[in-house]
């Protein structure tokens, strides 16, 4: 694998990790990328962060991805995020996809 696409298990297309990439469901409709960021990195470097708002209102619409470079911290940020408290709701994070 050349420099660009060490980290991508093989995939020919560059596609993002889905296996170190985590769903939040349940999130507060004035969360913003920064803080789901800064709360999900003292578990590892994350590669992206996309955070669904609503196009008119600008408001979240109650979903996140996290993408992690590496699995294993997102395993970690997963069994320690999933049923944790932000903004009074409370999250529900799980893998994106499942490993095979």
């Amino acid at each position: 694998a050349g420099a660009t696409g060490e980290r991508m298990g093989g995939s020919k297309y560059g596609e993002r990790d889905d296996f170190a990439t985590l769903r939040v469901t349940n999130v507060s409709e004035m969360a913003e990328e920064s803080e789901l960021r800064d709360m999900f990195e003292r578990f590892g470097r994350v590669t992206r962060v996309f955070l669904a708002k609503d196009r008119e209102t600008g408001m979240a619409k109650g979903f996140a991805f996290i993408s992690f470079a590496d699995r294993g911290d997102a395993v970690k940020a997963c069994s320690k995020m999933d049923g944790f408290g932000f903004k009074h709701l409370i999250l529900r994070v799980e893998f994106a996809k499942k490993a095979q």
